[in-house]
């Protein structure tokens, strides 16, 4: 059974209504959740492990028996990914939020399309929690819209680790991390452009924030599949270091 976002934090002992929690539907429909039942709820990096119970005059509830950290959230990776077609968008979200991502920050770039993506925040908000309780990762990365790189940049306030992706980069991923690039970081930020590539600005303006450019060894994949590559192959490094 997947873990279910509480919305907020909770203490052992507290009783959470089913009712209150958004996939109530999913979970006594679908699921059938009944009382007795062992439920799994997380915040924000922190697992409950919860029994359900019956209150009269207010339904189900789930009480929670005990608490821990979640096993990625010592992690703190954010994707700054340029605007692409939005239906293309819910698939970046779905991807990379199982890695423990902890933020999805979109732009328009220079080169992007004029895509009406700020019509789809609501949605791929949806897509994050869903794929967090399917993948139990217990966090559920917020998805938001900058206008330009520069504005993405600074609401990212950049971690000591910023990799921005691109073919044309001298040194791939593994190299980058053999040289002491991120392995050792728990903050890494990977930025994606547009499928037109960065603007000569935009490269000139990461190259003065002191962004690493990197590629990946196996070739050049599309934007939606770029990020999350390069997050996952980060994320196992990160694990064996």
């Amino acid at each position: 059974m997947p873990a279910f976002d509480t919305g907020r934090f909770v203490t052992a002992g507290e009783r959470v209504l089913l009712a209150e929690l958004p996939a109530v539907g999913h979970m006594v429909g679908a699921l059938r959740v009944r009382r007795g039942e062992r439920l799994a709820l997380f915040h924000d990096g922190e697992l409950y492990d919860a029994v359900v119970e019956e209150l009269p005059g207010a339904g189900l509830a789930a009480v929670i028996q005990s608490m821990q950290p979640a096993p990625l959230a010592s992690r703190r990776l954010v994707l700054v990914q340029a605007a692409i077609r939005p239906a293309l968008l819910d698939d970046v979200v779905r991807l990379v939020t199982p890695l423990g991502v902890r933020g999805v920050v979109l732009f328009t770039g220079e080169r992007s399309q004029p895509w009406n993506v700020a019509g789809r925040l609501g949605r791929l908000a949806e897509v994050a929690r869903s794929a967090a309780e399917q993948s139990e990762t217990g966090i559920v990365p917020t998805v938001s819209l900058e206008n330009g790189l520069g504005a993405a940049l600074k609401r990212v306030d950049l971690p000591p680790a910023c990799i921005a992706m691109s073919p044309r980069a001298d040194r791939t991923l593994m190299q980058l991390n053999g040289a002491g690039g991120f392995r050792s970081l728990g903050a890494v930020a990977v930025i994606v452009g547009p499928e037109g590539g960065f603007s000569k600005e935009e490269e000139r303006l990461m190259d003065s924030r002191g962004v690493q450019r990197a590629r990946l060894s196996t070739g050049v994949l599309r934007s939606e599949l770029a990020g999350f590559a390069a997050l996952l192959l980060i994320s196992e490094m990160q694990e064996g270091s």
